[in-house]
């Protein structure tokens, strides 16, 4: 039994059970409680038995849902399935205000659960591409090279707006001779290239190189930002503080968010979930959780 933590005064004002009554009904639910005494004859209890399974507002009046130690205790006798169900009704407002207990690794790594297009949302509202391309370690600028989403005609489109000297790096590097060769000589040259040697090239240029480079195929097509691992997305937040972590959560939307708490210990997913509204939550525990309510006691 889900034992809450009532004003046992209420019950005698409101319901007339008296003190002595409560005492005996303690190994009872509310619920039970309230069909013994309607079946004594007991009118408010009576009348209570008729709303409470249909009436939000007194279900969250009944099981004082204001208090949020109760609306703990509630939840935290919920399965994770029934526990992400509430989170649905939680503001993005206050999901975050729940990840704000993890620390800015624990919430990078919970960061990393988002799916690619939410993720991507959150880094674009931070900074700018280019500046996520500056800041990000050469592996990852090659990872992006191996996107199946990549073809050699994106490639050629995108190489024509990198900067000759840039291109003239990448073929000294290639060929390992000096290059003074114009870009459409250059670029002549790669077209003429097999796939592997073309590829070769593509990882023969420097870092600055491949950022122009894949600054260029993402304005051209924006979705391919989308991929770059998970690891390389959140790698310019590892130098952010966690306060400003959270607040660029705050483009998302709550059902974007609801990944970075569907495998959270259920303790922890029930202590972010008590921030839900309490009508919303006598609303949803009306709708749904008939056994939870049927479940519900009091302490004594």
């Amino acid at each position: 039994m889900i034992s809450l933590d009532l004003d046992l005064s209420y019950f005698s004002r409101y319901y007339n059970i008296g003190s002595a009554a409560l005492a005996q009904y303690q190994d009872k639910s509310i619920m039970q409680i309230m069909q013994i005494e309607a079946e004594k004859g007991n009118m408010q209890a009576a009348k209570l038995m008729m709303q409470v399974a249909t009436n939000p507002q007194e279900l969250a009046v009944l099981f004082q849902l204001v208090n949020p130690k109760n609306r703990f205790l509630i939840l935290a006798n919920m399965n994770q399935n029934d526990l992400m169900e509430v989170m649905e009704y939680l503001d993005p407002e206050e999901l975050i205000l729940g990840l704000s207990i993890f620390t800015q690794e624990a919430l990078i790594e919970l960061m990393m659960k988002l799916d690619p297009e939410s993720l991507a949302t959150v880094v674009l509202s931070e900074m700018d591409l280019n500046k996520f391309l500056k800041n990000l370690p050469e592996e990852y600028l090659d990872e992006f090279f191996t996107s199946d989403k990549l073809d050699r005609n994106m490639f050629m489109k995108a190489l024509e707006d990198v900067d000759e000297v840039q291109l003239q790096k990448m073929m000294e590097s290639v060929t390992g001779q000096t290059c003074t060769e114009d870009s459409d000589s250059i670029l002549q040259t790669l077209s003429s290239m097999s796939d592997d040697d073309f590829m070769r090239a593509i990882y023969s240029f420097e870092p600055d190189g491949k950022q122009q480079l894949i600054s260029n195929l993402i304005q051209e097509k924006p979705d391919l930002f989308e991929e770059f691992s998970a690891e390389a997305m959140v790698h310019p937040f590892t130098t952010m503080k966690k306060d400003d972590i959270l607040k660029s959560l705050g483009v998302l939307e709550t059902k974007e968010m609801l990944p970075m708490v569907e495998d959270l210990p259920k303790d922890i997913m029930a202590l972010i979930a008590t921030q839900i509204n309490p009508l919303k939550f006598a609303e949803l525990l009306t709708a749904n959780f008939a056994d939870v309510i049927a479940n519900c006691g009091f302490a004594m």
